[in-house]
């Protein structure tokens, strides 16, 4: 019977996808608090709750914040949920009560903060999907730090983690492939997994997604320059120009040379920027001792 109780639930979120596309209607603010409420009562490490959520319905905001993350669809979602990393209040809190406070500097606990900050944002949009909601996950607003901590005046020892703009779907696209079980779970441990059986894995999911190469000459030497600098950071330049001319003679960049060779680009992925900025905010989580922290907070 308790099986059956919750067979239903369990059969929605295997239908779960992301919605870009929202409806003009307005979420209720009791079923907000709901899924505001299942994102509190979450896992977190030692109960400590080190995170804090910033609530945006203000549509000019909005805007600002979809032209700022470049995301359009943010400026339509009904709800803007910012989840950050929030030191900030146990410290003062530690400090009230006389109690040593140094989990700013420790590797371990920020990425134990960082689990529960993601913890808090998937409970959310898990209630949100079961209550009919559509929701879209914006991780890269760690890029954008800066002008979110003067939007919503984050204090030090704050850090954005992931935004979650959520309202009731427009319409649903097809659900994008996924890898199958037995590429994701392993009873017992990892299994001895081969070259071929993994390529054709990734080739079932990624079927059919490919990007083609530019018509336009100005339009085809930048993307064509941008992927051999991509390239060059793992290949020699002789692979280098190998894999251009067998791409361009293809006419289309495979999905997965798309994603790691112009989307998620080495210009940007490879550097400290977030560690420099995260001692910006009095966060040290990669120094390699106490002595390397800051003479005072």
């Amino acid at each position: 019977m308790e099986q059956k109780k919750y067979a239903g639930a369990v059969l929605r979120m295997a239908q779960r996808q992301t919605v870009r596309n929202f409806r003009d209607e307005r979420i209720p603010d009791d079923v907000l608090e709901h899924i505001l409420e299942a994102g509190i009562n979450t896992a977190s490490g030692g109960n400590l709750q080190p995170y804090s959520i910033i609530v945006e319905r203000n549509r000019e905001k909005s805007q600002k914040l979809a032209k700022m993350l470049n995301y359009p669809f943010i400026a339509n979602a009904d709800v803007n949920l910012l989840v950050l990393m929030d030191w900030h209040k146990l410290a003062v809190y530690s400090q009230c009560r006389q109690a040593p406070f140094v989990e700013n500097y420790s590797t371990n606990h920020f990425f134990i903060a960082w689990d529960d900050a993601v913890l808090c944002a998937q409970a959310m949009e898990t209630a949100a999907w079961l209550y009919g909601i559509g929701s879209c996950f914006i991780g890269h607003v760690m890029d954008c730090s800066k002008g979110l901590k003067e939007m919503y005046h984050l204090p030090d020892m704050t850090y954005p983690v992931i935004l979650l703009s959520m309202g009731y779907p427009k319409n649903l696209t097809p659900k994008p492939k996924k890898l199958s079980l037995d590429m994701l779970v392993f009873e017992g441990e990892y299994p001895p997994l081969g070259e071929a059986e993994i390529c054709q894995a990734f080739d079932q999911k990624y079927e059919g997604r490919k990007l083609p190469v530019p018509t336009d000459s100005n339009a085809r030497t930048e993307r064509i320059d941008k992927f051999r600098r991509a390239l060059e950071t793992v290949y020699s330049a002789e692979k280098t120009e190998e894999i251009i001319q067998e791409t361009v003679s293809r006419g289309y960049f495979h999905e997965i040379q798309r994603l790691f060779g112009i989307h998620y680009h080495p210009d940007r992925e490879i550097g400290n920027e977030l560690v420099n900025d995260l001692h910006k905010q009095n966060l040290f989580p990669f120094t390699t001792s106490l002595d390397e922290r800051p003479e005072e907070l």
